[in-house]
């Protein structure tokens, strides 16, 4: 349940962060002059939409994944990565290291799917950080014939055009 929350929460704040008005043809940033119940522990000033090219990095990763081929991944990322998964797992180290643990992964299966419910580019200001954001339905066809379907959601953290960092959620459907 708090994942399902975790992963609410997250939706809701990232989609209320469009710190641009639309007047109109003239889009600027206003100063968020608003009294909030909360304030967020890693920042709540952000510009969405962000980098594009981004989100087309990252998605172009997706779709490697959900093809099986892992060894085209390397490129996109950079030379250490920091993962942390669903299930509690923390990585930190070099990519390659990174990539065997996913071909392990993708070799237990006969086929996946992902079906993408949206995406989002958004740059930290604070943090002078960029961000995409992926929800999905991931579709794991297991060798034993077994289906399973998960509801995802993903932060991935690009710097100098290479992904750096990515975080995962997932609850049961």
């Amino acid at each position: 349940m708090k994942k399902i929350l975790l992963l609410l929460f997250a939706a809701a704040a990232l989609s209320a962060c469009n710190t641009k008005t639309n007047s109109g043809t003239d889009s600027t940033k206003t100063k968020d002059t608003l009294t909030y119940a909360y304030k967020a522990t890693y920042s709540s000033d952000i510009t969405v939409p962000s980098n594009p090219v981004n989100a087309q990095k990252v998605l172009q990763v997706w779709k490697m994944f959900e093809t099986m081929n892992i060894e085209a991944m390397k490129p996109y990322f950079a030379d250490s990565v920091k993962y942390d998964d669903a299930s509690g797992m923390h990585f930190y180290g070099p990519i390659e290291k990174l990539l065997t643990y996913a071909k392990k992964d993708v070799e237990s299966l006969d086929s996946m799917r992902f079906d993408i419910v949206m995406w989002q580019s958004a740059h930290v200001n604070d943090k002078n950080e960029d961000w995409v954001n992926i929800w999905s339905r991931e579709r794991r066809y297991s060798k034993n014939g077994k289906a399973d379907t998960i509801l995802m959601q993903e932060n991935w953290q690009v710097k100098g055009g290479k992904i750096v960092h990515f975080d995962q959620y997932t609850a049961k459907k």
